[in-house]
């Protein structure tokens, strides 16, 4: 009797396919939108560039993070990087560089240097999300009073009614919501390009997904490499803001430093 042992690659197990969950968050990522919003695309294209297929799942956050931690999915994105998810995941090259910018009434003239300036206004914040420490410690000492509300949508709302005098926001998203849910009131919408936050957005993978980290990496390079990458992010910020901000924007999104530092897991202690 002849044996055969059969090594089976990592293909023929269908590894050459990523499961990735992901949320809604127009234009970045959306099951609405062509390609799956934008990052999508570039997510895509540098598996693909790497000879792997991507599958996205696109859930509620707090479900896409754990069903990735639990192993359902290989990967989650898009995410910053925060000490607790360091520990749990394994974090990419950064993807995309994000900022939050105060948004104001544009009638209502508004700047800023230090948070201190901001003596006296009502901040209006959405839900869960993270505005970073030194926006939340001027709010604990009571310098600016916080309106939090469940959506963005709710807080450009209250801010053309008056309601709140800023909104901190990322502008990509800003922009796009502007357009598309506030079209007739645009005019009266505007924000400060003084960042309040700036840092970059991972995709996360799993302990046991090194291999695909490694893969999805080494497919940005060629994608930031070919022009394909600004070449994506243009079109996407071209259909969803105006020629000032767009332009404003593209410089921020794609002329950023390829050595940017990693997201590491923080030092035992």
């Amino acid at each position: 009797m002849i044996l055969i042992f059969v090594s089976f690659s990592p293909t023929l197990l269908g590894a050459n396919t990523i499961k990735i969950s992901t949320g809604h968050w127009p234009p970045y990522l959306s099951e609405d939108l062509p390609g799956g919003g934008f990052v999508s695309q570039i997510i895509r294209e540098s598996f693909e560039s790497e000879g792997v297929d991507v599958d996205f799942a696109f859930l509620p956050w707090s479900r896409a993070l754990a069903m990735t931690k639990s192993g359902k999915y290989q990967a989650s994105a898009i995410w910053s990087c925060t000490e607790s998810r360091s520990r749990d995941f394994l974090f990419s090259s950064p993807l995309l560089p994000y900022q939050y910018v105060f948004y104001h009434r544009a009638a209502e003239a508004f700047d800023w240097e230090a948070l201190v300036e901001l003596k006296g206004k009502k901040v209006g914040l959405t839900q869960d999300y993270s505005y970073g420490e030194t926006l939340s410690d001027v709010i604990e000492s009571g310098l600016v009073d916080a309106d939090v509300t469940t959506s963005d949508a709710a807080n450009f709302k209250k801010l053309l009614l008056g309601r709140i005098d800023l909104f901190p926001m990322d502008p990509v998203v800003g922009e796009a919501m502007i357009r598309n849910q506030f079209a007739s009131q645009a005019y009266q919408l505007t924000f400060h390009p003084k960042p309040l936050r700036k840092a970059f957005y991972h995709v996360l993978f799993n302990a046991e997904s090194a291999g695909l980290r490694q893969a999805f990496n080494d497919g940005l390079v060629t994608l930031r490499n070919n022009g394909r990458y600004q070449a994506i992010i243009e079109k996407a910020v071209a259909e969803n803001s105006t020629p000032v901000t767009a332009q404003i924007l593209e410089d921020k999104l794609v002329n950023w430093d390829a050595k940017a530092a990693p997201c590491s897991p923080p030092p035992a202690k």
